[in-house]
């Protein structure tokens, strides 16, 4: 009886793993996306909001970063401004949740092993910063790790 028990855990196990293991990602923000599409995008500017599934700040981070999404949007600049969150040491599983928790409306990532974290220089979430585009790579032109910013101050720090 306990094998059973075991093959059928190990049998769910892998089924939740397999369905939600980054896939079907969209840069829309429907289900999480992958990895390889962070920055590949023809806007100027691009957004990242690192956060972790389990911070408090981060969570309550979450609804000024959608309004600052928003109020890019109701101007006209959401080609030029690209938006991501970036779930530090989360998995996809919990990246989505963050997604659909808090109604973040752009490209959700899983970075489980920290690589872009690491890329960026993220220790800890929150961290919001913003890249221009510089040649063939991206430039930091903003960085902050206080969500209560006001959204109007940051986007006249990055816009285009």
């Amino acid at each position: 009886m306990r094998r059973w028990f075991l093959v059928l855990g190990c049998a769910l196990a892998a089924w939740l793993s397999a369905s939600c293991a980054g896939g079907g990602g969209n840069a829309d923000g429907s289900g999480v996306t992958p990895a390889s599409q962070f920055l590949r995008t023809g806007a100027d500017v691009a957004v990242v909001d690192f956060f972790d599934m389990y911070c408090h700040t981060c969570q309550s981070a979450a609804s000024h970063v959608n309004d600052l999404h928003a109020m890019v949007q109701k101007r006209g600049l959401g080609s030029r401004i690209e938006f991501y969150a970036v779930g530090v040491n989360n998995t996809a599983m919990e990246a989505d949740l963050y997604r659909t928790r808090f109604h973040v409306p752009f490209a959700v990532i899983a970075d489980r092993e920290r690589t872009l974290a690491s890329r960026y220089g993220v220790e800890r979430p929150p961290v919001l910063i913003a890249l221009r585009k510089s040649g063939s790579g991206w430039k930091e032109i903003y960085r902050t790790t206080d969500p209560t910013v006001p959204g109007e101050e940051i986007l006249a720090k990055i816009q285009p």
